[in-house]
């Protein structure tokens, strides 16, 4: 992959939704091969929530989607994918790119992920694919609440 542009992205995708496939779609265009990695279960419970689609059913709906190249599973076993970019960055020896969209930036990065871009000179790509339009929280929060309704 020498001489090649790699962009990585990442998401939840608990479930995925409309942002995600912008996400992922324009991710897509900015390089020559597309990395995907899907936070693991334990990352969903990280952040207070609740794995409404398990880890490996959320892995074969990205790995369908015909932009991605490759879909990981996180191997982070905090709410980072520091671990996870380190192994890309060591597998593929091109320009690599960190896709961030909708609320994530490089300023509110953790730190470690901060660390491993600037260690592998992956260069962080801020609102790719656009202004949040969905949250999979919502769309939770949504459903529940009209099923109480009912």
């Amino acid at each position: 992959m020498e001489g090649k542009k790699i962009v990585i992205t990442s998401g939840y995708f608990n479930p995925l939704h409309i942002g995600h496939i912008n996400l992922i779609r324009e991710s897509k265009k900015l390089g020559d091969f597309l990395v995907v990695l899907v936070n693991n279960d334990k990352q969903v419970k990280l952040k207070g929530s609740v794995p409404f689609m398990k880890e490996q059913e959320r892995l074969e709906i990205v790995k369908a989607l015909r932009y991605a190249d490759e879909v990981i599973l996180s191997v982070d076993k905090d709410a980072t994918q520091a671990k996870s970019l380190k192994l890309i960055a060591n597998k593929y020896k091109g320009d690599l790119c960190f896709a961030k969209g909708g609320d994530r930036n490089f300023d509110n990065l953790p730190e470690s992920e901060k660390d491993v871009c600037k260690k592998f000179n992956i260069k962080v790509l801020n609102g790719v694919g656009g202004d949040k339009v969905q949250s999979s929280s919502w769309l939770l929060k949504n459903t529940v609440d009209k099923i109480k309704q009912s």
